[in-house]
């Protein structure tokens, strides 16, 4: 069975690892690169960076450095794959600060002994990981032949950006091997990972302006959940009323965001097609359906 694009989303990204058994792991939109605004939504497990795809990513150069031993990286041996791919290079070299969950944590053990080209095979093979990353395939009712890729055609890829073994690393599936960006001091990793990025940004800016970053974080809610008790915790003579109402708001503002994410994904799921020539065929039998065909191509 192939593999799917799928959007570059939070609300995507969220269901998706939820699906495959990945809790209290949540995706934050950024807009902006400063180290400061990062910040605010630590703990960061990682960056996914999504961009316009070329020639010339194969032949940058690298610094050499021997990487960790446990550092997963797997080779994108199928097509579509690279979202999930990037989401999975964060979390399996997070697995010492996320609950991996048993499919996942299964799935780290069994391959930690393969070499890139093989976890790629694994992911490939995963029906688990599949059956995600194929849920949000959005319905096909008409078949459209495919054509070969032509030299002009957009192809954007995901890459994933990970703190490991004291360096940063650049996770790049259609790579032989990871990219090590250099050291950091302390946890301040982020330091080396944003200048990595934004040069990257820099070199495709006078061309492309289609680039988008994710941020893998804690799920705000547990974070929010857990001061909360622990403020609840102190008693009600303890003077924090002010910070518990703002958790609360938070904690609501995050509910309301993520049943928004849950209806959202509903719709990238629905079949339209009935609805749509159900409607098409009530304007036909009213005669108002050529009038505003005219119509549209008076406007074109």
């Amino acid at each position: 069975m192939d593999w799917t694009t799928i959007e570059s989303d939070p609300g995507v990204f969220t269901e998706l690892v939820r699906n495959i058994g990945v809790n209290d792991v949540g995706f934050e939109e950024l807009y902006s690169l400063d180290v400061a605004d990062l910040e605010r939504v630590e703990p960061i497990y990682g960056l996914i960076f999504l961009f316009k795809h070329t020639r010339e990513d194969n032949y940058r150069a690298t610094i050499d450095c021997d990487a960790p031993n446990d550092l997963f990286f797997a080779k994108q041996v199928v097509t579509n794959a690279c979202a999930t791919q990037a989401i999975l290079s964060v979390l399996l070299n997070a697995h010492d600060r996320v609950q991996l969950g048993e499919e996942l944590g299964q799935f780290r053990e069994f391959t930690a002994e393969f070499d890139a080209e093989t976890k790629g095979l694994a992911i490939s093979n995963s029906e688990v990981i599949r059956a995600a990353h194929n849920a949000f395939a959005r319905p096909e009712p008409i078949l459209i032949q495919s054509r070969a890729a032509r030299e002009d055609d957009d192809v954007f890829h995901f890459v994933a950006y990970v703190p490991k073994g004291g360096c940063v690393y650049e996770l790049d599936g259609l790579r032989e091997g990871p990219i090590n960006h250099g050291p950091y001091a302390g946890a301040r990793w982020l330091d080396v990972a944003v200048p990595a990025i934004q040069r990257r940004i820099e070199n495709y800016s006078t061309q492309e302006i289609k680039f988008n970053l994710l941020a893998v974080t804690e799920d705000a809610r547990k974070r929010l959940r857990e001061r909360l008790e622990y403020l609840e915790a102190l008693g009600d003579n303890a003077g924090v009323d002010g910070e518990k109402y703002e958790l609360k708001s938070q904690l609501g503002r995050e509910e309301e965001k993520e049943a928004a994410w849950r209806d959202e994904n509903i719709r990238r799921r629905h079949n339209y097609l009935p609805f749509i020539l159900g409607l098409l065929r009530e304007l036909a039998a009213k005669g108002e359906l050529k009038p505003l065909i005219e119509k549209a191509r008076l406007k074109r």
